[in-house]
């Protein structure tokens, strides 16, 4: 009953971000697992620059991400959001995606690795598209490393975007942290600046 009320607690939280909403999604994401039967939650939000000519174009991109820990090694990921232009104040829907991550490493006195993959439908992906994963964690230290290669599915031919994130985790409490971050497609062809909340249930 416990856990039943935890996960409709989570789904209620992101319902809401679905409703009031993407380009490029930040990954909110690090090689550190939540442990099973847990849930987290995450709420962010990104600041880019869709500029094509010289004028800037800014949005705000608040987006939720769910876990589910069906493992202790072994997380369920679902990621949605909004894009918002800031000269218009028009939203609109980014997409969602989902994602298996499995932890590889995960040496608290050194480093922890985790890889993955995933898929989804939206702007992110010009329609549907699937993506790799590769995250590590230097725990020494709070500073993580992200890299998603996307390959959208409605383009000519194949193609391999590079997302990349470089961040932050701020351990806050044993079931919360903060993540502050940049991530960029293609090395700077689009650049989102991001942080986000994230609490464990």
């Amino acid at each position: 009953m416990k856990r039943t009320f935890r996960v409709l607690l989570a789904i209620g939280l992101v319902v809401p971000m679905i409703l009031l909403s993407g380009c490029l999604f930040n990954m909110f994401q690090t090689a550190k697992m939540i442990q099973s039967g847990d849930v987290s939650v995450l709420i962010g939000s990104g600041l880019m620059d869709l500029s094509i000519d010289e004028d800037p174009a800014w949005a705000l991109t608040p987006q939720a991400r769910l876990n589910f820990g069906l493992s202790d090694t072994i997380n369920l990921g679902l990621h949605t959001g909004a894009l918002i232009s800031l000269s218009t104040g028009e939203p609109s829907w980014m997409g969602i995606a989902g994602d298996l991550k499995f932890s590889v490493v995960n040496d608290p006195e050194s480093i922890s690795l985790a890889l993955g993959f995933g898929g989804g439908y939206g702007v992110h992906f010009l329609n549907w598209g699937v993506f790799g994963e590769i995250y590590l964690d230097l725990n020494v230290f709070p500073l993580f490393f992200a890299y998603q290669p996307t390959i959208p599915l409605d383009g000519d031919g194949i193609v391999v975007w590079h997302d990349v994130a470089i961040g932050l985790a701020l351990e806050l409490s044993e079931k919360a942290r903060l993540l502050i971050q940049v991530d960029t497609r293609n090395l700077a062809f689009l650049i989102s600046y991001g942080i986000g909340f994230e609490i464990v249930f």
